[in-house]
């Protein structure tokens, strides 16, 4: 079930966007809970936020094998991808740079501290429970890197009988995917495990324009995964539990030196412990230490290279309820440490931080407001803050107006990195830093809904690097501006359920006029689904605009628009089985995302799965 809440949109420039949701869903929405717009739990239909919410039965519908495909369809983001499987891929949320988006993974943070980038290709998506994306800034609830939203990603789990579930798929260049798992629980003790295995020899990752870097071969990908999760509630309110995810993959790339085949291993590692206590009936306690990895070893023909970034959460949660609303007060410490075949003049921070926050109801007004300070030890405090208002209108109709600001801290080579030819890093850079406004109004009634959300965000001291002359390096030069538009529908028509997206986007250097590369002006997404007795049928349209490569927008680096159908169908063969197909790029079209980095093709996959209820 995808579910969208009602959004807030950011206040308007002149462009328009269009989505559309499955009808169901908003039905639904008033029972579906999510956590990333508040840090607490709160129904969709209530969030003052831009949300989306994806569960696992409509990730194993999608057909998609990868977390990065499943994003892709989702409305605000934009992707770019050096190649297939598992390459370096980017996500551009409402046209931020792809650093300026937090993901989490179980409340844990997961990135690269050198380039600053979270490994989105390196999740695995079968040991994913659910998928929360936080469209806008929310530094104030979650500090550096979210500029243009968040993705929370919670590892599967299991409620009720043990039950095992499996998963075989086999499909286009050879593309193969297993896996199995079992969880339950009996009385107060819960757990879950699942692994598995994905290969595929994958196509020719670049074309020809590429020029020395070009090598026709096929360019593989493989990777192992397991998640694992365990959890203990003697009585409601209390709990203790731990969480924890692995996955290691190699992917080969092109790097132009002849047979040798270059090569870069991944490995992806979160894990948690958290003890949840009710102190007080009105008084809920979280603590919680846990860390990630993010390990990348780079294997060429003329020598290898390792970046390694460790990170450590410290973390103690507090939600009280008030005669009205609810408050949230938090403290953290997180650490970050880099080991790597480069040497770094620093290579640890930590960033101490304290957060407020208070949301209520009252009658037809809704409120939130959240504030936040980090004290990073790099580079002094940031404070940040975030404020909405949501009123309805009627029993239908409901407006919303937002504000907040952001701030994204520079990375380890931003800062320390040696000088290679290019500049070395620079330490007295200064955190980029962002103020964003929404505005929106929702129309809600008989399973149909229409929302329109508009967005304005601006970006200052935007991070670059100059490459020449004698102030080469990174600096704080850069302003730019994001501005957009949705325009959503919901409905349900003769037994069909639809969802498109029409994403309208200005995102551009304002000190230039020039548009942000690799960001369309416009993106269309487009479903219809059906249920018929043991089949479920359906197809999928992606309509993306023309981008550019290069900040200078030249002709040369301009990669035309390209649109795409996907089909998919599933037989439910009886409770516990079932067969799913999908056949994807059906008309076989050549585009890119990434100038001069090929895409798939017309590609089949078919799975059966075994997962009892």
């Amino acid at each position: 079930m995808i579910i969208r809440s009602k959004p807030l949109a950011l206040l308007a420039t002149s462009v328009v966007s269009f989505s559309v949701l499955a009808a169901d869903t908003i039905d639904a929405d008033s029972a579906v809970i999510v956590v990333t717009a508040t840090r607490q739990p709160m129904r969709v239909s209530e969030t003052l936020a831009d949300v989306t919410v994806i569960d696992r039965e409509t990730i194993e519908q999608s057909g998609q094998s990868t977390l990065t495909e499943l994003l892709a369809r989702q409305p605000g983001l934009q992707m770019s991808t050096n190649g297939g499987p598992g390459a370096t891929t980017a996500i551009f949320m409402r046209g931020a740079e792809a650093r300026h988006t937090l993901v989490l993974i179980d409340g844990m943070r997961i990135r690269s501290a050198t380039t600053g980038q979270p490994a989105l290709e390196d999740i695995p998506l079968a040991d994913i429970d659910r998928v929360e994306i936080l469209r806008g800034p929310a530094s104030a609830l979650y500090g550096s890197e979210a500029i243009g939203g968040v993705i929370q990603i919670f590892t599967r789990r299991n409620e009720g009988p043990t039950r095992p579930n499996v998963y075989l798929g086999y499909g286009s260049y050879n593309t193969r995917q297993a896996e199995a798992g079992i969880g339950g629980s009996q009385d107060a003790l819960s757990f879950g495990l699942h692994a598995g295995r994905y290969d595929s020899d994958g196509f020719n990752a670049t074309n020809a324009k590429v020029g020395s870097s070009y090598n026709p071969d096929k360019d593989g990908f493989r990777q192992n995964h397991f998640t694992g999760n365990i959890s203990y509630r003697p009585n409601e309110g209390d709990e203790l539990g731990a969480t924890f995810l692995y996955a290691d993959g190699t992917n080969q790339y092109d790097k132009g030196t002849g047979s040798f085949d270059d090569r870069l291993d991944k490995t992806l590692t979160s894990y948690q412990a958290y003890l949840l206590q009710r102190l007080l009936p009105d008084w809920t306690s979280q603590l919680r230490i846990g860390g990630s990895r993010d390990d990348s070893l780079t294997i060429g023909a003329s020598g290898n290279s390792r970046f390694r970034t460790n990170q450590r959460l410290y973390q103690w949660q507090n939600d009280i309820r008030l005669p009205l609303g609810r408050a949230l007060f938090a403290l953290e410490r997180s650490e970050d440490r880099v080991s790597s075949t480069t040497h770094y003049a620093l290579d640890h921070r930590s960033v101490d931080s304290a957060l407020l926050g208070w949301s209520a109801r009252l009658d037809g007004h809704d409120i939130q407001a959240n504030l936040r300070r980090d004290d990073n030890s790099q580079f002094g405090a940031k404070t940040t803050w975030q404020a909405a208002y949501g009123y309805r209108l009627t029993d239908t109709w409901r407006a919303h107006v937002a504000a907040a600001t952001a701030f994204n801290a520079p990375t380890f080579n931003q800062l320390y990195a040696p000088d290679t030819g290019y500049g070395p890093g620079n330490p007295s850079l200064r955190p980029e830093s962002a103020r964003n406004v929404e505005t929106g109004i929702a129309y809600t009634r008989d399973g149909q809904n229409v929302s329109l959300t508009l967005f304005r965000n601006r970006v200052q001291d935007m991070l670059v690097w100059i490459f020449s002359g004698p102030a080469r390096g990174p600096i704080n030069v850069g302003r730019a501006k994001l501005e957009g538009a949705t325009l959503a529908y919901a409905g349900t028509w003769a037994g069909w359920h639809f969802s498109a997206s029409l994403d309208a986007l200005n995102a551009r250097d304002e000190a230039t006029g020039k548009r942000l590369i690799r960001r369309a002006n416009n993106q269309l997404r487009a479903s219809a689904t059906r249920d018929l007795v043991e089949w479920t049928l359906g197809a999928e349209l992606a309509d993306v605009g023309q981008r550019y490569d290069d900040t200078a927008n030249t002709t040369a680096k301009l990669m035309a628009g390209y649109s795409v159908v996907n089909l998919f169908a599933r037989y439910r063969i009886n409770p516990a089985w079932s067969v799913e197909t999908r056949a994807n790029n059906i008309g076989n079209v050549k585009y890119e995302t990434a100038w001069g980095y090929a895409t798939p093709g017309a590609n089949l996959f078919v799975g059966l799965r075994y997962a009892p209820k």
